[in-house]
């Protein structure tokens, strides 16, 4: 099971104050209408099933294969990535995207072990879960019926930027770059990393010292400096990082709420 902020299998969450506030009660009654672990899950099967046909789409000469269900491809393949996938596709390629999906899948399958989730992968999971979740609303605005198939919530709209608030530990993927949406719980640590970069660049030190010196004052790990710097993606960050079985791993969403 992969490791978020809080533990997307739970979903029975309960404040003390709802009995008191009106406001907290609708947002955790809105909570407990979603199914986190699915839309982590159906996130990644979508970008899996869609990246997967693509590629063979490219290994077969750009012809359509056999076996293939899809009815239309992009002519432009690379525009498609980043259309797609904006934030991926910006620092890591299509075969490294599939070699993590394989990973991140493989792990979703298993409840008796939990992993640590690096930058290369929240990224990913990030542009996963943004496409399902617009295909979900998308199909809630026509009919209930139609979304029933992947059944994110109890036929409520997911709240995308609420749900990376939520289960996203850090978004630094983002750092020196402007994201869509606010998601304010995160957006201090960001401002805070950028603006100690920028005056150490105002300082005259080159980018790449500046985001190093930055990296240790803000605790960024190994894998978003990497990242960051867009060097070429070495094995160890697709992998996943095994947390002992006896270990406690996640934060509940109990106590919390959106300011």
């Amino acid at each position: 099971m992969l490791i978020f902020a809080k533990d997307i299998s739970q979903r029975d969450f309960v404040h003390s104050a709802e009995d008191r506030d009106p406001d907290i009660k609708e947002y955790m009654s809105y909570q407990r209408s979603l199914f986190p672990y699915t839309i982590v899950r159906a996130g990644l099967d979508l970008a899996y099933k869609e990246l997967d046909d693509i590629l063979n789409y490219v290994e077969n000469d750009n012809q359509p294969p056999a076996d293939s269900n899809r009815q239309e491809y992009p002519s432009d393949i690379p525009g498609w990535y980043r259309t797609r996938f904006p934030w991926t596709s910006v620092f890591i390629n299509m075969e490294d995207m599939h070699n993590l999906l394989v990973i991140l899948i493989k792990a979703m399958d298993s409840f008796r072990t939990h992993e640590k989730l690096n930058t290369y992968h929240l990224m990913l999971l990030y542009d996963s879960v943004h496409n399902i979740v617009e295909l979900y609303n998308g199909l809630l605005k026509e009919s209930q019926e139609k979304a029933r198939d992947i059944h994110l919530s109890q036929s409520t709209p997911v709240d995308f930027d609420d749900f990376v608030n939520n289960y996203w530990p850090h978004l630094d993927f983002m750092i020196l770059s402007q994201p869509d949406y606010e998601h304010a719980r995160h957006l201090k640590r960001k401002q805070e990393i950028e603006l100690a970069i920028q005056q150490r660049m105002a300082d005259g030190e080159e980018p790449i010292k500046a985001l190093a010196e930055a990296s240790e004052t803000f605790e960024l790990d190994e894998s978003s400096l990497h990242l960051l710097r867009r060097d070429k993606v070495p094995q160890k960050f697709l992998e996943l990082e095994s947390v002992p079985p006896n270990s406690k791993p996640y934060d509940l969403l109990d106590e919390e709420i959106q300011g």
